[in-house]
């Protein structure tokens, strides 16, 4: 396309704003991001633990998290990014496989350290108890970041180039030309002040319960699928299928009093629990087994009396006496082989051929591959063709030819 022609980005999450801030820096005069909710206290891009690593199985994920995080390491004040490690604990059946991995990672210019037990107490004393333990990876250059300001700097370098985002924006019809051209598009605009269960039932439900109101038309070029956790329904309106769906994962944040944390970064045990430092507190999670669908609840002390706190106990005896401060539930978009789903749209109805793309289901590695989708799509659709990183295995073809992705190393 050329750069004169509007793009319509649908989701100003960190994968929307990054697509929109690389567009406008490719030279795109013409972009609109509409969202529900800019503030995002519902987002994908908000309720996540932090972490950003480059530590994957699949070689171009590896290559996505590490230009991204070479980005964000040249801001790292602005978006609170912070070398701090990912420690790794595997169990003796894992060790082999581990091994592997970590020779692939380092060919793919992540540097990736195999730890003895001995060598994962020298580094982390209060990791006393080791049972179950046969030893752990370290990548120092993994880390942490605070998405709020990763998402900021986007859309700051976005407003600068002449972006616009708008605030309670809800795509509710999109009608491409079959003769090619200018895409038709209904938006249903939204009360600037809503409460926060008015969001949740506008988000869970999707569809209006009475008629259509405050309607916005306007005319569009190029539509691009970043709705995060509500693409598959956006998907729909654009009149394609998507594979993916949204579940349920959990974080609670606790009083770790008895040991400061603060020094050490990201630390994921044997039982697939993970926490690191969250300002004077610890924050921890795990993926338990959820049904598909919206669900923001949180099930509190409950949930870390039963996930969190017995695997930390049982790793530490500074964890014995933990306090549940608060927690929080948020949602994955997760593609059927834990991958992103990337590119131009090839199975949209007629007329959508060249103006139709998408960058969502990131499974939850969105924040770490941000930057990185961000540039990949923009240069797809403004020059033709990735230049920077090859991301044309992530299209949705895969999932009829068979070629996906064989991604393992997964929270």
């Amino acid at each position: 396309m050329t750069a004169g022609g509007e793009i319509l980005v649908v989701g100003a999450g960190l994968v929307g704003s990054s697509v929109a801030m690389h567009l406008a820096e490719l030279g795109v005069q013409k972009i609109r991001v509409i969202d529900f909710d800019l503030e995002g206290s519902l987002s994908s891009s908000e309720l996540n633990a932090g972490g950003v690593r480059a530590t994957w199985l699949e070689p171009l994920n590896v290559q996505m998290s590490r230009g991204s995080i070479n980005y964000f390491s040249k801001v790292a004040e602005e978006v609170g990014y912070r070398a701090c490690g990912y420690l790794w604990l595997h169990p003796d059946s894992r060790m082999k496989a581990v091994e592997l991995a970590v020779a692939k990672q380092n060919e793919n210019g992540w540097p990736v350290d195999l730890l003895s037990v001995k060598q994962i107490q020298d580094k982390i004393p209060f990791l006393d108890k080791t049972d179950g333990v046969a030893g752990g990876v370290f990548s120092a250059r993994d880390g942490l970041i605070n998405p709020n300001l990763l998402k900021n700097h986007f859309r700051a370098r976005a407003k600068k180039r002449g972006v616009l985002f708008e605030d309670r924006a809800l795509l509710r019809e999109a009608r491409f030309s079959e003769s090619g051209g200018k895409v038709r598009v209904r938006v249903e605009k939204f009360e600037a002040v809503m409460s926060h269960e008015t969001k949740k039932e506008v988000l869970t439900q999707r569809q209006p319960q009475e008629g259509l109101r405050n309607l916005v038309e306007f005319e569009v070029d190029t539509l691009i699928n970043c709705a995060g956790p509500w693409a598959s329904d956006v998907a729909k309106i654009l009149g394609y299928s998507c594979p993916s769906f949204p579940v349920r994962r959990q974080v609670s944040i606790f009083d770790c009093r008895e040991i400061d944390l603060t020094p050490y970064g990201m630390i994921v045990d044997t039982s697939g629990v993970y926490f690191h430092p969250e300002a004077t507190n610890g924050l921890a999670g795990f993926a338990t087994q959820e049904p598909k669908g919206y669900n923001f609840d949180y099930d509190g002390e409950g949930f870390f009396q039963e996930h969190i706190w017995p695997a930390l106990y049982e790793r530490s005896s500074s964890f014995e006496k933990l306090k549940h401060v608060t927690g929080w539930a948020g949602l994955y978009e997760v593609s059927p082989d834990e991958c992103a789903i990337l590119g131009a749209v090839n199975r949209g109805p007629a007329g959508s051929s060249g103006r139709l793309f998408e960058a969502h289901s990131f499974s939850g590695h969105g924040v770490m591959q941000s930057y990185t989708a961000g540039l990949g799509l923009a240069e797809k659709i403004v020059q033709g063709k990735y230049q920077t990183l090859d991301l044309a295995p992530l299209g949705a073809e895969r999932f009829e030819t068979g070629k996906l992705l064989n991604e393992k190393w997964v929270i």
